[in-house]
């Protein structure tokens, strides 16, 4: 990386999408008025130098996917005007950033595949009022519970929180985030009462496309309304999650699915008729259950 190139103009957006490799230099703290620096997907090595931090007018900062390392020093940061932040595919360790959850403006978060250690604030719902995609998937060390005042991100669509630490109920708070189309928990310690009424609360979330819950020891039975679930609807994921109970007829209301996977749990009694109404199912998993009967034309159909 020319480090003399980077610093003799006065740039408002930095974008690399060529595979460059380097280290990100000191230097780059003269860019005063940069508002967007891109640099995804590279080989850039190292630590991010104290000085991106000092960029105030900065609104994005993207850096996934290369190799980059060490701490981030938030607690001396000037990014009050950050909108997108996008560290994911890295190696940044230490303790999660308090200090990130702190700026308003911030729309979106992407800290997937670190090696942060932490949990979510309590009041996250509260200090990051604007929030709408939220990755937090696969660090070393997440633990803790979800929030309830979650509920309060109410522009979120995007929550990302599968492989990490995290225990304690599933919130029915999860509901009021209506605008919501992506929600991965899974690879978790996530537990739920004997009912998973977070279901019921998920009914709510009319545009949700993807649900993910697999790998949770949830341990309860399969309610009904699950079929009452957003119509829109594409993939729902619970294999592993002790699952008992009966799968209910009124499945054949999620219309719109392509991948079902309910395997590895105790599901009993047989598959219903009505699920041969799921006429756009690609991915049909159900093994390892205790299902009986016959797999009859409505299932062969599919």
């Amino acid at each position: 990386m020319n480090t003399s190139t980077i610093v003799s103009y006065n740039f408002r957006i930095l974008f690399f999408c060529t595979l460059i490799s380097g280290i990100i230099p000191q230097e780059i703290e003269n860019l005063v008025n940069l508002v967007e620096l891109a640099m995804e997907k590279n080989q850039i090595t190292g630590s991010v130098p104290i000085s991106i931090f000092n960029i105030s007018l900065l609104q994005i900062l993207s850096v996934w996917e290369n190799n980059l390392s060490g701490f981030l020093p938030w607690e001396k940061s000037s990014l009050i005007e950050l909108e997108e932040l996008r560290l994911a595919f890295n190696s940044f360790g230490g303790s999660l950033p308090m200090e990130i959850f702190n700026i308003l403006g911030l729309r979106v978060i992407d800290l997937t595949n670190n090696n942060l250690s932490g949990s979510l604030p309590p009041n996250m719902g509260s200090i990051l009022p604007n929030i709408e995609e939220l990755y937090m998937g696969n660090l070393t060390n997440l633990v803790g519970n979800i929030p309830h005042s979650i509920s309060n991100c109410s522009k979120l669509t995007i929550l990302e929180l599968s492989s990490n630490k995290l225990i304690g109920l599933i919130p029915y708070s999860l509901g009021y985030l209506t605008h919501l189309q992506y929600l991965n928990l899974g690879g978790n310690n996530l537990t739920s009462d004997s009912s998973l009424s977070f279901l019921i609360s998920l009914t709510n979330c009319r545009n949700l496309t993807t649900l993910a819950l697999y790998l949770n020891p949830l341990n309860g039975m399969l309610p009904a309304f699950a079929g009452n679930l957003s119509t829109s609807l594409r993939t729902f994921v619970a294999y592993s999650c002790k699952i008992k109970g009966r799968i209910p007829n009124d499945f054949r209301n999620l219309s719109s699915l392509l991948y079902l996977d309910l395997s590895a749990n105790s599901l009993a009694g047989s598959i219903p008729i009505t699920i041969g109404n799921l006429r756009n199912l690609q991915r049909f998993n159900l093994s390892n259950n205790k299902l009986t009967g016959f797999i009859g034309d409505h299932i062969c159909k599919l």
